[in-house]
Protein backbone atom coordinates (compact mmCIF):
# COMPACT_ATOMS: atom_id res chain seq x y z
CA UNK A 1 0.00 0.00 0.00
CA UNK A 2 1.44 3.35 -0.98
CA UNK A 3 2.10 5.87 1.80
CA UNK A 4 -0.11 8.95 1.93
CA UNK A 5 0.94 12.40 0.82
CA UNK A 6 2.94 14.52 3.27
CA UNK A 7 0.67 17.01 5.14
CA UNK A 8 2.17 20.05 3.39
CA UNK A 9 1.69 18.51 -0.06
CA UNK A 10 -1.85 17.43 0.82
CA UNK A 11 -2.70 20.97 1.98
CA UNK A 12 -1.42 22.46 -1.28
CA UNK A 13 -3.32 19.91 -3.34
CA UNK A 14 -6.48 20.65 -1.34
CA UNK A 15 -6.13 24.40 -1.87
CA UNK A 16 -5.64 23.96 -5.62
CA UNK A 17 -8.55 21.55 -5.78
CA UNK A 18 -10.84 24.03 -4.01
CA UNK A 19 -9.82 26.74 -6.47
CA UNK A 20 -11.12 24.77 -9.46
CA UNK A 21 -7.79 24.48 -11.25
CA UNK A 22 -4.30 25.93 -10.93
CA UNK A 23 -4.70 28.23 -13.95
CA UNK A 24 -7.84 29.76 -12.46
CA UNK A 25 -6.16 30.91 -9.24
CA UNK A 26 -7.39 34.48 -9.36
CA UNK A 27 -4.96 36.20 -7.04
CA UNK A 28 -4.57 37.34 -3.45
CA UNK A 29 -6.29 40.72 -3.09
CA UNK A 30 -5.05 41.12 0.48
CA UNK A 31 -1.43 41.56 -0.61
CA UNK A 32 -0.08 45.10 0.01
CA UNK A 33 1.04 45.54 -3.61
CA UNK A 34 -2.47 44.76 -4.89
CA UNK A 35 -4.63 47.68 -3.90
CA UNK A 36 -7.62 49.37 -5.56
CA UNK A 37 -5.61 52.57 -6.01
CA UNK A 38 -3.13 50.82 -8.29
CA UNK A 39 -5.69 50.09 -10.98
CA UNK A 40 -5.40 53.46 -12.72
CA UNK A 41 -2.20 52.52 -14.52
CA UNK A 42 -2.27 48.70 -14.38
CA UNK A 43 -5.56 48.04 -16.11
CA UNK A 44 -5.57 47.37 -19.83
CA UNK A 45 -7.89 49.15 -22.23
CA UNK A 46 -10.03 45.99 -22.43
CA UNK A 47 -10.36 45.88 -18.64
CA UNK A 48 -11.30 49.54 -18.32
CA UNK A 49 -13.79 49.19 -21.19
CA UNK A 50 -15.42 46.22 -19.46
CA UNK A 51 -15.80 48.22 -16.24
CA UNK A 52 -17.15 51.30 -18.05
CA UNK A 53 -19.66 49.24 -20.02
CA UNK A 54 -20.87 47.55 -16.86
CA UNK A 55 -21.32 50.74 -14.87
CA UNK A 56 -23.00 52.56 -17.75
CA UNK A 57 -26.08 50.34 -17.62
CA UNK A 58 -26.62 50.35 -13.87
CA UNK A 59 -29.18 52.32 -11.81
CA UNK A 60 -28.06 55.75 -10.51
CA UNK A 61 -27.00 54.14 -7.22
CA UNK A 62 -25.75 50.59 -6.91
CA UNK A 63 -26.81 48.96 -3.65
CA UNK A 64 -24.90 46.06 -2.17
CA UNK A 65 -27.62 44.62 0.04
CA UNK A 66 -25.34 42.41 2.13
CA UNK A 67 -21.63 42.65 2.82
CA UNK A 68 -20.37 40.81 5.88
CA UNK A 69 -18.16 42.67 8.35
CA UNK A 70 -17.60 39.91 10.86
CA UNK A 71 -15.14 37.13 11.52
CA UNK A 72 -15.88 33.57 10.39
CA UNK A 73 -17.24 31.19 13.00
CA UNK A 74 -14.37 29.72 15.06
CA UNK A 75 -13.44 26.17 14.17
CA UNK A 76 -10.55 23.76 14.60
CA UNK A 77 -8.60 21.56 12.23
CA UNK A 78 -6.37 21.98 9.18
CA UNK A 79 -9.15 22.92 6.77
CA UNK A 80 -10.59 25.48 9.18
CA UNK A 81 -7.13 26.98 9.60
CA UNK A 82 -6.68 27.26 5.83
CA UNK A 83 -10.07 28.92 5.52
CA UNK A 84 -9.26 31.43 8.26
CA UNK A 85 -5.95 32.33 6.59
CA UNK A 86 -7.68 32.72 3.22
CA UNK A 87 -10.28 34.99 4.85
CA UNK A 88 -7.61 37.08 6.58
CA UNK A 89 -5.57 37.44 3.38
CA UNK A 90 -8.63 38.45 1.38
CA UNK A 91 -9.60 41.25 3.76
CA UNK A 92 -6.04 42.31 4.64
CA UNK A 93 -6.13 41.53 8.35
CA UNK A 94 -3.93 39.39 10.58
CA UNK A 95 -5.49 35.99 11.28
CA UNK A 96 -6.74 35.68 14.83
CA UNK A 97 -5.87 39.28 15.73
CA UNK A 98 -8.34 41.08 17.97
CA UNK A 99 -8.12 44.38 16.07
CA UNK A 100 -9.51 43.01 12.80
CA UNK A 101 -12.56 45.18 12.22
CA UNK A 102 -10.90 48.53 11.42
CA UNK A 103 -8.51 47.21 8.71
CA UNK A 104 -11.33 45.06 7.33
CA UNK A 105 -13.60 48.09 6.93
CA UNK A 106 -10.73 50.17 5.57
CA UNK A 107 -10.11 47.55 2.88
CA UNK A 108 -13.74 47.41 1.79
CA UNK A 109 -14.00 51.21 1.87
CA UNK A 110 -10.98 51.50 -0.45
CA UNK A 111 -12.60 49.18 -2.95
CA UNK A 112 -15.91 51.04 -2.96
CA UNK A 113 -14.22 54.42 -3.35
CA UNK A 114 -12.48 53.26 -6.52
CA UNK A 115 -15.79 52.59 -8.29
CA UNK A 116 -16.73 55.48 -10.59
CA UNK A 117 -20.40 55.13 -9.69
CA UNK A 118 -22.42 55.84 -6.52
CA UNK A 119 -22.44 52.73 -4.33
CA UNK A 120 -24.35 52.26 -1.09
CA UNK A 121 -23.33 49.22 0.95
CA UNK A 122 -25.38 47.50 3.62
CA UNK A 123 -22.98 45.83 6.03
CA UNK A 124 -24.12 42.99 8.24
CA UNK A 125 -22.09 42.85 11.41
CA UNK A 126 -22.01 41.91 15.06
CA UNK A 127 -23.46 44.30 17.61
CA UNK A 128 -21.59 47.60 17.57
CA UNK A 129 -20.10 48.93 20.80
CA UNK A 130 -20.71 52.65 21.28
CA UNK A 131 -18.70 54.95 23.58
CA UNK A 132 -21.52 55.09 26.14
CA UNK A 133 -22.02 51.30 25.97
CA UNK A 134 -25.50 51.58 24.52
CA UNK A 135 -26.60 48.49 22.63
CA UNK A 136 -29.70 49.91 20.97
CA UNK A 137 -27.75 51.70 18.23
CA UNK A 138 -26.14 50.44 15.07
CA UNK A 139 -24.47 53.64 13.96
CA UNK A 140 -21.71 53.90 16.54
CA UNK A 141 -17.93 53.60 16.13
CA UNK A 142 -16.44 50.32 14.99
CA UNK A 143 -14.65 49.87 18.28
CA UNK A 144 -13.24 52.17 20.93
CA UNK A 145 -10.61 54.46 19.44
CA UNK A 146 -11.38 53.79 15.78
CA UNK A 147 -13.09 55.80 13.09
CA UNK A 148 -16.87 55.79 12.77
CA UNK A 149 -18.71 53.90 10.10
CA UNK A 150 -18.77 55.88 6.86
CA UNK A 151 -21.87 58.09 6.69
CA UNK A 152 -23.17 56.53 3.48
CA UNK A 153 -23.03 52.95 4.82
CA UNK A 154 -26.04 51.29 6.32
CA UNK A 155 -24.95 49.18 9.27
CA UNK A 156 -27.19 46.30 10.30
CA UNK A 157 -26.57 44.29 13.46
CA UNK A 158 -27.78 40.91 14.66
CA UNK A 159 -31.09 40.94 16.48
CA UNK A 160 -30.08 38.34 19.06
CA UNK A 161 -32.90 39.33 21.40
CA UNK A 162 -35.53 37.79 19.11
CA UNK A 163 -37.30 34.91 20.80
CA UNK A 164 -38.46 33.01 17.71
CA UNK A 165 -36.20 29.97 17.33
CA UNK A 166 -36.02 30.35 13.55
CA UNK A 167 -35.17 34.03 13.81
CA UNK A 168 -32.70 33.96 16.67
CA UNK A 169 -29.19 34.38 15.34
CA UNK A 170 -30.47 34.64 11.76
CA UNK A 171 -32.52 37.79 11.57
CA UNK A 172 -30.84 41.16 11.17
CA UNK A 173 -32.85 44.31 11.74
CA UNK A 174 -32.09 47.52 9.89
CA UNK A 175 -31.08 50.49 12.01
CA UNK A 176 -33.99 52.78 12.71
CA UNK A 177 -36.69 50.40 11.52
CA UNK A 178 -36.93 47.42 13.88
CA UNK A 179 -40.34 46.51 12.46
CA UNK A 180 -39.18 46.81 8.87
CA UNK A 181 -36.45 45.06 6.89
CA UNK A 182 -35.31 41.57 7.87
CA UNK A 183 -32.20 39.82 6.55
CA UNK A 184 -32.81 36.08 6.90
CA UNK A 185 -29.55 34.17 6.52
CA UNK A 186 -30.08 30.58 5.35
CA UNK A 187 -26.40 29.86 4.74
CA UNK A 188 -25.77 27.60 7.73
CA UNK A 189 -29.25 26.07 8.01
CA UNK A 190 -29.60 22.45 6.95
CA UNK A 191 -33.40 22.29 7.26
CA UNK A 192 -34.33 25.57 5.60
CA UNK A 193 -38.04 24.83 5.14
CA UNK A 194 -39.22 26.30 8.49
CA UNK A 195 -37.13 29.45 7.95
CA UNK A 196 -38.60 29.96 4.47
CA UNK A 197 -42.10 29.44 5.86
CA UNK A 198 -41.35 32.18 8.38
CA UNK A 199 -40.04 34.42 5.59
CA UNK A 200 -43.19 34.05 3.48
CA UNK A 201 -45.35 34.65 6.52
CA UNK A 202 -43.52 37.83 7.50
CA UNK A 203 -43.46 39.14 3.92
CA UNK A 204 -47.16 38.44 3.45
CA UNK A 205 -47.80 40.39 6.66
CA UNK A 206 -46.08 43.48 5.24
CA UNK A 207 -42.48 43.07 6.39
CA UNK A 208 -39.57 43.41 3.95
CA UNK A 209 -37.58 40.16 3.98
CA UNK A 210 -34.28 39.59 2.18
CA UNK A 211 -33.15 35.99 1.75
CA UNK A 212 -29.42 35.43 2.15
CA UNK A 213 -27.60 32.24 1.20
CA UNK A 214 -29.99 30.90 -1.45
CA UNK A 215 -27.12 31.08 -3.98
CA UNK A 216 -24.51 29.52 -1.68
CA UNK A 217 -26.05 26.12 -1.10
CA UNK A 218 -27.59 23.33 -3.11
CA UNK A 219 -29.88 23.61 -6.10
CA UNK A 220 -32.65 22.32 -3.83
CA UNK A 221 -32.19 25.32 -1.54
CA UNK A 222 -32.29 27.81 -4.40
CA UNK A 223 -35.37 26.11 -5.85
CA UNK A 224 -37.04 26.31 -2.42
CA UNK A 225 -36.22 30.04 -2.22
CA UNK A 226 -37.78 30.57 -5.64
CA UNK A 227 -40.88 28.63 -4.61
CA UNK A 228 -41.10 30.86 -1.53
CA UNK A 229 -41.12 33.96 -3.74
CA UNK A 230 -43.80 32.50 -5.96
CA UNK A 231 -45.96 31.45 -3.00
CA UNK A 232 -46.28 35.00 -1.67
CA UNK A 233 -48.62 37.64 -3.11
CA UNK A 234 -47.19 39.77 -5.93
CA UNK A 235 -47.08 42.77 -3.63
CA UNK A 236 -45.23 40.91 -0.87
CA UNK A 237 -41.80 42.36 -0.14
CA UNK A 238 -39.82 39.12 -0.24
CA UNK A 239 -36.52 39.38 -2.12
CA UNK A 240 -33.89 36.83 -3.09
CA UNK A 241 -30.34 38.16 -2.82
CA UNK A 242 -27.88 37.18 -5.57
CA UNK A 243 -25.21 37.04 -2.90
CA UNK A 244 -22.77 34.32 -3.90
CA UNK A 245 -21.82 31.92 -6.63
CA UNK A 246 -22.15 28.72 -4.64
CA UNK A 247 -18.76 27.14 -5.21
CA UNK A 248 -16.83 26.30 -8.39
CA UNK A 249 -18.67 22.98 -8.72
CA UNK A 250 -22.24 24.13 -8.05
CA UNK A 251 -22.22 27.68 -9.44
CA UNK A 252 -23.19 26.78 -13.05
CA UNK A 253 -26.29 24.89 -11.97
CA UNK A 254 -27.39 27.58 -9.52
CA UNK A 255 -26.92 30.36 -12.04
CA UNK A 256 -28.80 28.44 -14.73
CA UNK A 257 -31.78 28.22 -12.38
CA UNK A 258 -31.64 31.86 -11.25
CA UNK A 259 -31.21 33.30 -14.76
CA UNK A 260 -34.26 31.45 -16.02
CA UNK A 261 -36.56 33.23 -13.54
CA UNK A 262 -37.11 36.26 -15.79
CA UNK A 263 -40.41 37.19 -14.22
CA UNK A 264 -38.78 37.26 -10.76
CA UNK A 265 -35.90 39.62 -11.58
CA UNK A 266 -37.83 42.47 -9.93
CA UNK A 267 -37.74 40.41 -6.71
CA UNK A 268 -34.01 39.72 -6.84
CA UNK A 269 -31.33 42.10 -5.59
CA UNK A 270 -27.55 42.21 -5.68
CA UNK A 271 -25.42 41.39 -2.65
CA UNK A 272 -21.68 40.77 -2.69
CA UNK A 273 -21.57 38.71 0.53
CA UNK A 274 -18.11 40.29 0.84
CA UNK A 275 -15.55 38.90 1.57
CA UNK A 276 -16.96 35.76 -0.09
CA UNK A 277 -15.87 36.78 -3.61
CA UNK A 278 -12.49 37.97 -2.32
CA UNK A 279 -11.55 34.42 -1.29
CA UNK A 280 -10.26 33.05 -4.55
CA UNK A 281 -11.20 29.42 -3.89
CA UNK A 282 -14.86 30.44 -4.16
CA UNK A 283 -14.86 31.39 -7.85
CA UNK A 284 -13.79 29.58 -11.01
CA UNK A 285 -14.13 31.64 -14.16
CA UNK A 286 -13.08 28.70 -16.31
CA UNK A 287 -16.05 26.65 -15.11
CA UNK A 288 -18.43 29.51 -15.85
CA UNK A 289 -17.00 29.76 -19.39
CA UNK A 290 -17.30 26.01 -19.93
CA UNK A 291 -20.93 26.18 -18.79
CA UNK A 292 -21.69 28.92 -21.32
CA UNK A 293 -22.48 31.48 -18.62
CA UNK A 294 -19.53 33.78 -19.33
CA UNK A 295 -17.78 34.87 -22.53
CA UNK A 296 -14.17 33.71 -22.80
CA UNK A 297 -13.12 37.24 -23.79
CA UNK A 298 -14.24 38.50 -20.37
CA UNK A 299 -11.94 36.22 -18.40
CA UNK A 300 -8.65 38.15 -18.67
CA UNK A 301 -10.22 41.56 -17.84
CA UNK A 302 -12.13 40.02 -14.92
CA UNK A 303 -8.94 38.52 -13.50
CA UNK A 304 -7.24 41.90 -13.77
CA UNK A 305 -10.10 43.51 -11.85
CA UNK A 306 -10.06 40.78 -9.23
CA UNK A 307 -6.37 41.19 -8.44
CA UNK A 308 -7.00 44.73 -7.20
CA UNK A 309 -10.70 45.05 -6.38
CA UNK A 310 -12.61 41.83 -5.66
CA UNK A 311 -15.77 43.75 -4.75
CA UNK A 312 -15.90 45.38 -8.20
CA UNK A 313 -14.98 42.03 -9.73
CA UNK A 314 -18.09 40.49 -8.15
CA UNK A 315 -20.32 43.28 -9.47
CA UNK A 316 -18.92 43.13 -13.01
CA UNK A 317 -19.02 39.33 -13.10
CA UNK A 318 -22.67 39.17 -12.10
CA UNK A 319 -23.52 41.77 -14.73
CA UNK A 320 -21.69 39.81 -17.44
CA UNK A 321 -23.32 36.45 -16.70
CA UNK A 322 -25.74 35.26 -19.40
CA UNK A 323 -28.15 32.36 -19.61
CA UNK A 324 -26.34 29.89 -21.91
CA UNK A 325 -27.19 30.38 -25.57
CA UNK A 326 -28.96 33.70 -24.94
CA UNK A 327 -28.21 37.36 -24.24
CA UNK A 328 -30.30 37.25 -21.06
CA UNK A 329 -28.62 38.43 -17.87
CA UNK A 330 -29.77 39.89 -14.58
CA UNK A 331 -31.68 43.12 -15.24
CA UNK A 332 -30.17 46.46 -14.16
CA UNK A 333 -32.79 46.88 -11.41
CA UNK A 334 -31.33 43.84 -9.65
CA UNK A 335 -28.32 46.05 -8.82
CA UNK A 336 -30.34 49.00 -7.52
CA UNK A 337 -32.25 49.79 -4.32
CA UNK A 338 -35.37 48.05 -3.13
CA UNK A 339 -38.59 49.62 -4.38
CA UNK A 340 -40.36 51.85 -1.89
CA UNK A 341 -43.54 50.62 -0.29
CA UNK A 342 -45.58 52.39 -2.94
CA UNK A 343 -43.45 50.81 -5.69
CA UNK A 344 -43.57 47.19 -4.60
CA UNK A 345 -43.25 44.69 -7.46
CA UNK A 346 -46.49 44.40 -9.41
Amino acid sequence: MKPGLPPAVAAIALALGLSGCAEDWLGHPGQPDQTPASTAWLWSTATQTLVDDTLAGLPPTVVDHAAYVRTPAPASGLLAGLRMRAWADAVAVRPGHEDWRAPYVTRLKEQLEQVAHPVQPVVLTHAVTTPDDRTDRTDGPLTEGTDDWPDDWRVVTSAAEQADRWVHGLMLLGSGQPAGTIWLDLTAIEDFTPALSLATSLASAGRTVLLLGCMRGSEDRLTACIRALRSTPNEARLFLLIDGLGNPLTAPGLLNIALQQIDLFDRMRYASAYPYPAINTNVSLDRLVMAGLLADDDVAPLRAIYAHNPWLFDLVLKRRLKLPGTSLGFSPDVFGPLPTTDEAPA
